[in-house]
Order: structure tokens, then sequence, then C-alpha cells
């Protein structure tokens, strides 16, 4: 039997933010035996990763790549709606994705020793975002 739950977390700009912990909860409180847990953020300028937790150096250093390599206000972007940020924040989403499927081992993520699940907010200010947590 599968389970269902949505999660709302508020975003303070662009970054990482762990939700292992979080996605880990609802596994647990789950009360059921699952093989799989699926997390699909329902944006398309934030997106999820799994990553090292153990040094907080390793998100500044993926969010200064992408600042490099997918820069805001590109000339050569069309798409402009909601700010310079807007397209580099669709291609950021594309290259990270948005979901993630991990197996469940002794009622938690089987994440390694250092692995964490991150939502990756990909535009500036606070921002609202879904995650929707399937368990099967």
């Amino acid at each position: 039997m599968s389970h269902q739950q949505e999660l709302v977390i508020k975003t303070q700009g662009r970054g990482a933010t762990e939700i292992t912990q979080l996605v880990n909860t609802i596994v647990a409180k789950s009360e059921q035996t699952h093989t799989l847990c699926h997390v699909f953020v329902t944006h398309t300028s934030a997106s999820l990763m799994i990553t090292g937790n153990e040094d907080p150096d390793v998100l500044l250093d993926i969010e200064d790549y992408f600042q490099a390599q997918v820069t805001d206000a590109n000339p050569a972007y069309r798409h402009n709606n909601e700010g310079d940020f807007d397209m580099s924040g669709h291609i950021r989403t594309l290259l990270t994705g948005e979901n993630k499927t991990i197996p469940i081992q002794a009622e938690q993520l089987a994440l390694g020793k250092f692995q964490g699940l991150f939502l990756y907010e990909h535009r500036a200010g606070e921002n609202n975002r879904k995650l929707i947590v399937t368990l099967s």
C-alpha cells in the first residue's frame, strides 16, 4: 500500500536546504513497509539533489559553479518574465532535476554516510515550494 504526503518548504533565496530529516520523518510516521521513496518538487525553478552534507563548503562550491556556468541576465536568454534569474533558474532545474527516488532501509532513506537530500532553490527572494513525497 502506498502513502503520499505534501511538504511545503519556505526558501530564503537561492541555495540548498537539506530536507533529509523532513522526509525521514514522513517515512517513519507512515507505519507501512515500503521499499522506495519518491520525492517530486512541483516548480520549474527549484530542484532536488543528493550531495555531500558533511561540509557546508560543498553547497557553496555548487552554487559558485552554477553562478559561473548558468549566469543570470544572459543577453542570449529570451525568457525573463520574472526577472534576470528567471531563465537561469529553469536551466539549473533541468540540470539538477525535479525528482529523486531513494530506497528505504530501516525506516529511513538509504543514503550514504555523507549524503543528504536537498531542495535547491534557484530564484532570489522567499518562495514556498511544494514537494510531493510518495512511498511505495
